[in-house]
């Protein structure tokens, strides 16, 4: 689990410099501001279609746990570790 973990985090820094680029919030970034409130929230920005999950036992079941997944291909993947568990954002197109 923890190896899917550091795969959703390295999907994540490959698309980071593009979006803030266009002037967005990244979804590491958004996933960091998840985990830091201790509330999950839409931050979206120009992307269309956005997930946000939650888990208590994984950064993996947090990542499935997000609005669309299975249904749209994830074009940015984060996940952030907060107090009282698992924040992840993805990102799709």
């Amino acid at each position: 689990m923890v190896r899917m973990a550091i795969l959703a985090l390295v999907l994540s820094v490959s698309t980071i410099a593009t979006v803030e680029a266009a002037g967005g919030l990244s979804a590491q970034a958004s996933a960091n501001a998840s985990a830091a409130s201790g509330r999950m929230a839409h931050r979206g920005g120009s992307f269309r279609y956005e997930g946000v999950g939650f888990s208590t036992r994984s950064a993996q079941d947090a990542i499935h746990n997000c609005c669309f997944w299975g249904k749209r291909t994830p074009v940015e993947i984060a996940v952030s570790r907060g107090r009282n568990g698992w924040f992840a954002c993805v990102r799709y197109r």
